[in-house]
Formats: C-alpha cells, structure tokens, sequence
C-alpha cells in the first residue's frame, strides 16, 4: 500500500512543463531539458441501481523528463519516464495496479556525417509493484525488477531536427534479462531457465535469474508538437537474437499523446504494444475458460486519463 502511494506522489509533485522542441536546432545553448507530468483520478458510485455495475476509484500518474546536450561533433539525449497507476473496484479492499512503468534511455553519439553518427545506447525497462493474474488471484506473474530489461547497443543513429525524426540502426545489441523474483524465475517466467525438480517434487536446482542475449536492434522515433498544446511521442523498438531464428523479432511500440485543454486541463493518451517470443502467456484456443497451451502473444495496452496540470 505504501509503495503505491509513494509512486503516485512522488509524480503528482513533480513539475509539469510543455516546453519548447529540445532538439530544435535555433540557438547557441548546448543543454535542453524539456518535463511533462500529470496525474488523473476517476471515482464511479452505484447505489441501488437497477441496471448494475461495479463501483471504482482509480488514479494514475505520468511523468516524463528530456535532457539533451548538442554541439558540431557530439548528440547525447536522455529520457527517463515513470507512469504508474491504481484501481480498486467493488467489494475489493486491494488497491490492483493499471499502469506501471519505469524506463531510462541514454544515447551518445559522435558526428559522422551529415545528420548521422556513430552511436552508443543503453536502455532500461522495468516495474515497480507486483502484479497479478487477474483481480483477487494470488497467482503472481511480475514483482519489483521482475522483469528488469536492460540493452546495451553499438551502430550508427540518424537525426532530422526539422521533422523531429530519430533512427538508430544497433548491429551490435547485449540484450539481458532479470528477474529478481526467484518464485518466478524458478518457473521459467520471461524466457528464463525455470527450476529442476526431482520425482518427489524436491527442489535440485533453481531456475536462473538472468538471461542474456546478442543480436541486432533497430529504434525509431518521432517527437513532435502537433499542434499548440498537443503534443505527440511515439517510438518503436526491435530486437532480433542472431543466435535464434532471425525471424523472432522482439517488439516494443510506445504511443504518448498529450492534450493540455487549458492551464489547469490536461488528457492524455497511452497506448503500449509488445511482442517478445521468449514470453509465454496461456492459451484459451476454444474460448471455454479453459487453458489448453501456452505461447508468445501480442501484449497491449491502452490507457486514457483526464485530470488536473498546471505548467511552470
């Protein structure tokens, strides 16, 4: 309950800001930094109502922060985004999770020529609470750095301030994945070598919490002002194992869209698309509520709030 509430707070306080385009190429100063938050409730009562429905209260935050530095020779952007989100619906008295994200970028890149360069990125994706099955199911499927994704890559990167275009092509990708939660890793969660057990069930060894990766990347990125106080984010990530079939590619596809009404309205819009091929999720092929198999799916997920902002 603490960890939730700490969450939310510590992205409502945190300064919200349509700044100008930091990568607009205009003037002499070489650090930018540009941050965006908000935070949204929605609450929904039933009493005696004759055509049903669930009572819920639900809250969720969003914070993202830009830091970019540029001269003639050297590109080196930074981004760290947190969002995280609570709901509680009927007769429940847990508080589930509706969003949880915590991602931090770094890329560092050196004139080649024209818009491009030689480029070095690392990125980290992880969650901050536990998550479950389904409401009141106690069957743990995530925790606290379970997953934690983190990719270290090598290759050349492309920059078009004027349409606010990105491309990294990363040939050379280290791709780890951790998983803190042993529980999970010894089931084999998130592509991991789950637990050997003997015939009586015995524990004989326990599954590995860290799976490694080599293979090519490929990120694209379009950031822009729409129109005022419209603002769009949207970046896609693949990954490829070059010691698997090339074919199994690793999606990652992220969509902000950020509408500021006015000086105290703000909407937003999320949307979240991942396909990974070591992630295996049950399978009900004939609809009956009952899982025959397990496999890779595509995972999505959509969020819209309306809330309260104020910029500074």
């Amino acid at each position: 309950m603490f960890r939730y509430l700490f969450c939310l707070l510590l992205i409502g306080f945190s300064w919200s800001n349509f700044a100008e385009n930091p990568f607009e190429p205009d003037s002499l100063k070489k650090w930018k930094s540009s941050a965006v938050s908000s935070l949204n409730f929605s609450q929904v009562s039933f009493n005696n109502w004759a055509s049903g429905g669930e009572s819920s209260i639900s809250a969720t935050g969003l914070f993202m922060y830009d830091l970019s530095f540029s001269d003639s020779l050297i590109l080196w952007e930074n981004s760290f985004d947190i969002a995280f989100g609570i709901i509680r619906e009927g007769a429940m008295e847990s508080l589930a999770k509706s969003d949880d994200r915590i991602e931090f970028n770094t890329s560092y890149g050196w004139s080649a020529f024209k818009k491009w360069y030689y480029n070095f990125s690392f990125n980290f994706r992880s969650q901050s609470a536990k998550g479950f099955e389904s409401r009141g199911d106690s069957n743990l499927i995530s925790d606290f750095l379970a997953p934690a994704y983190s990719t270290i890559s090598l290759g050349m990167s492309y920059r078009n301030t004027a349409k606010s275009l990105s491309l990294q092509v990363l040939p050379l990708s280290g791709k780890l994945t951790y998983v803190h939660n042993q529980k999970l890793a010894n089931a084999g969660a998130f592509g991991l070598d789950g637990a050997t057990y003997g015939q009586n069930g015995f524990l004989v060894k326990s599954g590995n919490r860290l799976r490694s990766e080599f293979g090519g990347s490929l990120k694209i990125q379009y950031k822009n002002n729409l129109w005022e106080n419209v603002k769009l984010d949207t970046q896609a990530s693949l990954f490829s194992n070059y010691k698997g079939k090339l074919s199994h590619i690793d999606v990652d596809w992220q969509l902000l869209l950020i509408m500021k009404v006015n000086k105290y309205l703000s909407a937003n819009i999320t949307t979240h698309l991942i396909y990974d091929d070591d992630v295996n999720l049950a399978l009900d092929l004939d609809k009956d509520g009952v899982f025959e198999s397990s496999g890779p799916r595509v995972q999505f997920k959509e969020l819209f709030g309306l809330g309260l902002s104020y910029s500074f």
